[in-house]
């Protein structure tokens, strides 16, 4: 507890609170209020995370305007939030009161039903488990679990599925796809990621056995979001938004299972053909563990024999897409042959430096091999992080090093045709569909996306 009383669990949901308090703007609501099937008789609605109330305010006006008599005990019945942050639950209760009395109740009746409609309390530790609501509409929190504060996050483990673990939207997702009826549907603001990251693969399918995707499309991050949390006036949060409606399975053209959707890629039908990694091998840059050990700098190189050398590239040596000339050097070690004394010499003096997970036996070879590397051909490198799917020929005799690069060397293709490929605007516009965006216009492009690039 801390001087002015607040519990360490208080403490907590301040700190998630100024973490996931991102709120959704009017338009992003109406048109996500719009595809579901709501108001409609006794069909309850949820905002699971209702922050501020946005959702909650503007489904309440439609609730008011389709049934303008309909009194508290149904009126609280077919409409409710949830929100665990005690001063977002009274900034969502007051909205909701203010549309009440907008409506004709009474000040004090709208501020009790309001007390009604919106709980303060967990939905993904004190929400129903079982079906109980026909739409499910808000934006629910993203942050990695390893951000949780603690205690909640012990609490979220111990209750939570493990496949529900890795973000905190995974979570909800999960909690809301456990309460919605057969008929039900789900129209979210969510991040783009949990659509294609493989660690909410076993999400997807899991959701994937009762509901699919019945409308998929990215939002302007730019406006798609009001009053930021602890970020400048006018900056955008660092998300990629998107808006998505599920429903029954049976109902959708869009299944949801392990498989990774590309929001904008959905409705693309691929030429079948083959992919880039059938033709040419692609793999990613070894990594070399701590730096200083089987990675040096020129000056410690002059001190070993060149031929247990390689010259060693990094995205640091690319400048507008051009290579400059090395300045590190690579330890070429093999596993059944001694180095020579020199090397030995500097591995045991740098080597108690070197991160648990890079230390391998026998103690001369680096935490990612690369005896086997055929470095007598040139070959093409494409950063992780960037703006265009831009390949850089690299000569032979030099090493990339770093999960950070991809490798695509020749295989049944000609090195120059995989160069044309990587470059075409149709390879780069397949990419921008698929790859994770970034901050500042970059896509993070990966090794196994890559492979998967039709040629």
């Amino acid at each position: 507890m801390d001087m002015f009383g607040q519990s360490d669990r208080e403490l907590a949901i301040d700190a998630l609170h100024a973490s996931t308090a991102i709120y959704t703007a009017d338009p992003v609501v109406n048109q996500l209020l719009d595809m579901l099937d709501w108001p409609n008789g006794t069909r309850r609605l949820v905002d699971p995370s209702c922050g501020d109330g946005a959702f909650l305010g503007r489904a309440l006006e439609r609730l008011l305007l389709a049934y303008p008599n309909i009194d508290d005990a149904r009126l609280s019945h077919v409409i409710e939030g949830w929100e665990i942050h005690f001063f977002a639950v009274s900034e969502a209760r007051a909205r909701v009161a203010g549309v009440l009395v907008t409506h004709g109740r009474q000040a004090a009746d709208a501020r009790a039903l309001a007390e009604e409609i919106v709980r303060h309390g967990d939905f993904l530790l004190e929400g129903p488990r079982e079906p109980v609501y026909h739409a499910i509409a808000g934006n629910p929190p993203y942050l990695r679990f390893a951000n949780v504060p603690q205690p909640l996050r012990d609490d979220y483990e111990r209750e939570l599925p493990d496949y529900a673990t890795a973000d905190m939207l995974h979570s909800f997702l999960d909690r809301c796809a456990l309460s919605l009826h057969g008929d039900g549907e789900i129209a979210c603001v969510t991040s783009d990621r949990w659509l294609f990251n493989e660690n909410a693969a076993r999400l997807r399918e899991a959701i994937g056995q009762r509901l699919g995707i019945a409308h998929l499309e990215r939002l302007d991050v730019t406006s798609a979001f009001y009053r930021p949390k602890l970020r400048r006036r006018g900056a955008p949060p660092r998300i990629h938004p998107v808006g998505v409606v599920l429903r029954h399975a049976a109902q959708c053209a869009s299944p949801l299972s392990k498989a990774p959707v590309f929001p904008g890629a959905d409705d693309e039908v691929d030429a079948g053909g083959p992919t880039l990694g059938e033709l040419a091998k692609v793999s990613i840059a070894p990594w070399l563990g701590t730096p200083g050990i089987f990675l040096i700098h020129e000056e410690v190189a002059k001190g070993l024999p060149r031929d247990e050398l390689v010259p060693a590239i990094d995205t640091d040596d690319i400048t507008q897409g051009v290579l400059g000339k090395p300045t590190r050097y690579a330890i070429r070690t093999r596993r059944d042959v001694d180095p020579s004394a020199a090397v030995m010499e500097h591995l045991d003096r740098e080597l108690p430096r070197m991160c648990a997970r890079g230390r391998k036996s026998p103690r001369w070879m680096p935490p990612e091999s690369f005896e086997k590397f055929d470095l007598s051909q040139p070959y093409l490198l494409v950063p992780r992080i960037a703006k265009t799917l831009r390949p850089v020929r690299v000569p032979a005799g030099m090493l990339a090093v770093n999960h950070n690069l991809s490798i695509v060397a020749a295989g049944d293709r000609s090195l120059d045709e995989l160069e044309a490929i990587l470059s075409s605007d149709k390879a780069m516009e397949w990419i921008s569909r698929r790859a994770p965006r970034l901050e500042n216009g970059y896509f993070s492009i990966t090794t196994r996306l890559l492979r998967s690039l039709p040629v």
